[in-house]
């Protein structure tokens, strides 16, 4: 059932028994925000709660309250009375084979979202599922919002939006972090601790992927890629490699950035980035997966070649798409 953000803040409140929150895995920083941000807002509302991952928390969100308080499991052993899902719809996503729950609620933002849940709330135009998340906690109770709220939905919202350079950076996205500062944020703790903490190995790992740039589709599109020998190789986490796709998309007279990871043998998260004219989104769709206009994903099984190749194809029908709607 399709939530606004009122029926979303009562269905919460009315919430009993044991709650479950979680997320997608790999999370980013929307996902461990708004899922943790959500965490210690129903600990303060006497809710009985968990907080559990599929995948390990990236180390540099090491400094949000309660972040030790998050389990990471390959399943879910127990049922619980409810289970809340931030940040993704789809179940594939979040890592788990089955979440054993008697009723759901999905908080996301993605364009391309299909809830499973009993109930939902997906708003594609906002910036972060942090910043909904902080719209719906407001409904609530605002005097719960502190900083131990506060500071992971800021995180989120400061992650998903860029440094609040992208474009789905709005002027209530700003007015949001203003008001998240006055319950106690410090801008410049959050910034140096997700990137002023970078290890060499992470420069080793960039010079290697950096090393696997090429151009496809009359340089319209600039690809990268990681293989799983270069972790070994440099020591390095597969988090630190966020960011390194911002490189290809800085190209001049790139439209479209792709970076290929590879995440076992044969199998791989390919991730988009548009520069605008390339709804990535749908790109991404087409092959499973989902995201925004200009930001998307989706995981393939296959050799590299077959994924590139299957990719360009989309690629260049979303390019001819592109063109003739622009002389139309």
């Amino acid at each position: 059932m399709k939530l606004n953000r009122k029926e979303t803040a009562e269905l919460i409140k009315a919430m009993e028994g044991d709650i479950l929150i979680t997320t997608h895995k790999n999370p980013d920083g929307d996902a461990v925000g708004s899922s943790l941000g959500w965490y210690n807002f129903l600990k303060k509302l006497g809710k009985s709660v968990k907080i559990v991952y599929r995948d390990r928390i990236p180390y540099f969100f090491d400094y949000l309250p309660n972040v030790n308080e998050v389990e990471v499991a390959e399943e879910i052993r127990r049922e619980f009375d409810w289970v809340i899902i931030t940040d993704v719809s789809e179940p594939k996503r979040t890592g788990f084979e089955e979440i054993p729950a008697k009723r759901s609620l999905v908080i996301d933002h993605h364009i391309t979202a299909e809830p499973f849940t009993n109930y939902f709330i997906v708003e594609p135009d906002i910036s972060s599922t942090c910043e909904l998340s902080y719209y719906i906690m407001k409904l609530i109770s605002e005097e719960l919002i502190d900083r131990s709220v506060a500071l992971p939905i800021y995180t989120g919202i400061l992650t998903d939006t860029g440094s609040f350079n992208y474009s789905n950076t709005s002027l209530d996205t700003h007015l949001v972090a203003a008001e998240l500062l006055k319950k106690g944020v410090e801008p410049y703790t959050v910034y140096t601790s997700i990137f002023e903490r970078n290890r060499i190995n992470r420069y080793k790992l960039l010079e290697l992927v950096l090393k696997t740039l090429k151009f496809a589709l009359d340089q319209r599109v600039a690809h990268i890629t990681l293989f799983r020998k270069f972790l070994e190789e440099t020591g390095a986490y597969p988090e630190e490699s966020e960011g390194f796709i911002n490189y290809p998309r800085s190209i001049d007279g790139v439209e479209v950035a792709v970076f290929f990871k590879e995440i076992e043998e044969n199998f791989w998260k390919v991730s988009l980035r548009s520069k605008g004219k390339i709804n990535v989104a749908e790109v991404a769709k087409n092959l499973g997966g989902g995201g925004h206009r200009m930001a998307a994903g989706y995981e393939k099984r296959g050799s590299i070649d077959k994924v590139k190749e299957e990719l360009f194809k989309e690629l260049e029908l979303a390019f001819e798409k592109e063109y003739y709607e622009s002389i139309s």
